[in-house]
């Protein structure tokens, strides 16, 4: 499976979790079959790119998205394409991927506001 998370900064194992995931500047995405992690430098639409953040995601390869936030559009962008979402991310991407490992994350019914 493979799995992106939105981070704030290139670090690897180490990069802090992106709070706003409209706005992330890089994905990481790891995968859990081969513990392989790859961060990519994102080019949204807030950034000056044509594509949403959840656009980009759909584009790639992912089977599911670890996020803090995410907005209904975003989310309901993503489930149209087979790509499931988890909430509940935080610290770094290590620590997210450890939370999902004992399953502390949440699906997202109830998408944010846009209000943070």
């Amino acid at each position: 499976m493979k799995i992106c998370i939105p981070v704030a900064e290139e670090r690897g194992m180490d990069s802090r979790v992106s709070e706003h995931f409209g706005k992330t500047p890089l994905f990481a995405f790891y995968d859990d079959e081969t513990s392989e992690l790859e961060i990519v430098r994102i080019d949204g639409r807030h950034s000056g790119g044509r594509l949403t953040p959840a656009e980009l995601v759909v584009n790639s390869d992912a089977d599911l998205i670890i996020c803090t936030n995410m907005g209904s559009k975003a989310i309901n962008l993503l489930r149209s394409h087979g790509i499931d979402v988890l909430m509940g991310a935080g610290g770094t991407v290590a620590e997210t991927l450890n939370l999902l490992k004992m399953g502390e994350l949440n699906g997202a019914p109830n998408p944010c506001s846009g209000q943070h």
